[in-house]
C-alpha cells in the first residue's frame, strides 16, 4: 500500500487514489457503528458472502449463524474475509472496512453471554439451533472518502 500526505489536509495518511486511511482503532469504530456486516468464505470450491449481525468485543468481530447453515461447516480455522460499509449520496462521504482472519466456533458459556449482550438486532429464530463465531483477525484496512474529494472529481 502506497500512502502519501495530501497537501492541506490532516497529517492522516491517504492511499494512492486519495482516500484516508484508517488505522486500527479507526476501523473497530466503524465497524462497531453498524449492526450488519457481510462475511465471505469459501464453500464446495465457490466463493460465499452472507450478511451478518455482528458484535465487536476489543478486537474481536463475533456473529451468530446456525449450526445447518453452510457457513458452519466452514468456520473452525478457516480464512474469512468480512467487509463493513457506509456511503451518504447526499453528503459525498463513505467508508469501508475490509477485515481479513480465521474464523472459529466459540464454546466458552461466558463469552458467548458476553456476545449476547452485545447484540442489538435481536436473533430471528431458535437460539439453540445457533452458535457463535468469532474472526481471529489477521488484516484490518479501511479507508474513508471524505465530501472535499468528491467535489473535486477525482474519486
Amino acid at each position: 500500500m502506497t500512502t502519501i500526505q495530501s497537501p492541506g489536509r490532516s497529517p492522516a495518511p491517504v492511499d494512492h487514489r486519495g482516500l484516508d486511511v484508517l488505522n486500527l482503532d479507526e476501523c473497530l469504530l466503524r465497524i462497531a457503528s453498524r449492526p450488519m456486516g457481510r462475511v465471505a468464505f469459501r464453500d464446495k470450491g465457490e466463493v460465499i458472502v452472507l450478511p451478518v449481525n455482528h458484535v465487536i468485543d476489543e478486537s474481536t468481530i463475533a456473529f451468530r449463524t446456525r449450526w445447518d447453515s453452510s457457513l458452519a461447516a466452514t468456520v473452525n480455522h478457516e480464512s474469512v474475509t468480512f467487509r463493513v460499509d457506509h456511503y451518504d449520496p447526499l453528503q459525498h462521504t463513505g467508508w469501508s472496512v475490509l477485515v481479513r482472519g480465521a474464523a472459529d466456533t466459540v464454546s466458552d458459556p461466558a463469552v458467548c453471554a458476553r456476545f449476547e449482550e452485545l447484540l442489538d438486532v435481536p436473533w430471528e429464530g431458535h437460539p439453540e439451533e445457533t452458535f457463535w463465531t468469532a474472526i481471529r483477525l489477521q488484516e484490518v484496512s479501511g479507508r474513508e472518502l471524505a465530501s472535499s474529494r468528491s467535489e473535486c472529481g477525482c474519486c
